[in-house]
């Protein structure tokens, strides 16, 4: 069971590597070769039958959480479409972010582009992995003009990130630029208190604004260091993948310390796999 381990991890799951950080792999596709790991794992050789003890979907969590750390190969495939998405996102004047903005956006940004008709297979691919963007970034502040008051993550609150204050009708221009005072650069308390509710008013009045009002900036929360990498978006993508699941699984997992622990000890890896 170490040795398969090992084989499906380092053979079967980094061959599609490549093809996978450029176009988005059909479900069925993904789900053909997951069941053919899975079939290596439990033993079944051509069409005999073997019992698969545990669900495949339950051995791709990771081994901190009771699974065997695979990957979720749907999950995988849009964290490496992210990496494309992040470096089209902070390097605006390279050519294919400017041949992707001519052609898909020419008003607009990335993070609201729509499909488009159309769409190449690469867009198409690239625009399926937006969304783990979306949920693995927050905006940091600068001169706000790039930031929706209530549809972008800006607020330093980790559950939502998000303003749930209700929306004012016929608001004049719902752009965070709106609140901050050209001649001051500080925040217009006034408009504030009129618009969101108190706590959150707080909340707005601690984000300090740089004098110089730099552009907004999007900043990566999948990891500590703030830096995208694809195995923090693959979290991102596997908990969008895996909702339900990943809800289940969460720090309030009773069993967390024992797997940790489990792994560490000193046992032959096959004992270790069927515990």
């Amino acid at each position: 069971m170490g040795g398969k381990e090992i084989l499906i991890k380092a053979v079967a799951q980094a061959i599609p590597t490549y093809t996978m950080s450029c176009f988005l792999l059909p479900q069925g596709l993904c789900d053909d070769m997951e069941r053919m790991m899975k079939n290596f794992w439990w033993g079944q050789r051509q069409q005999e039958t073997k019992l698969g003890w545990v669900s495949w979907k339950r051995m791709c969590n990771p081994k901190a959480r009771g699974g065997l750390g695979f990957r979720n190969l749907k999950a995988f495939n849009l964290a490496m479409l992210a990496k494309q998405a992040w470096g089209i996102l902070n390097n605006p004047s390279s050519l294919v972010a400017r041949v992707l903005k001519a052609r898909y956006f020419p008003t607009g940004n990335l993070l609201n582009a729509k499909l488009g008709s159309p769409p190449s297979y690469s867009w198409r691919s690239i625009h399926s992995s937006l969304e783990v963007i979306r949920q693995g970034t927050w905006w940091g502040v600068g001169n706000g003009k790039q930031i929706h008051i209530w549809e972008d993550r800006w607020l330093p609150t980790p559950s939502t990130y998000k303003v749930i204050s209700p929306q004012i009708q016929n608001f004049e221009f719902p752009m965070v630029s709106s609140l901050i005072d050209p001649n001051t650069r500080w925040w217009k308390a006034e408009v504030l208190h009129a618009t969101f509710l108190p706590f959150e008013v707080d909340t707005i009045l601690r984000i300090l604004i740089s004098y110089n009002l730099p552009e907004d900036k999007l900043i990566w929360i999948g990891n500590r260091k703030g830096e995208f990498s694809v195995k923090s978006a693959y979290h991102v993508a596997h908990s969008m993948v895996n909702a339900s699941e990943e809800g289940e699984s969460s720090s309030g997992d009773p069993y967390r310390q024992l797997w940790r622990n489990l792994w560490h000890l000193n046992l032959p890896a096959k004992i270790k796999i069927f515990a």
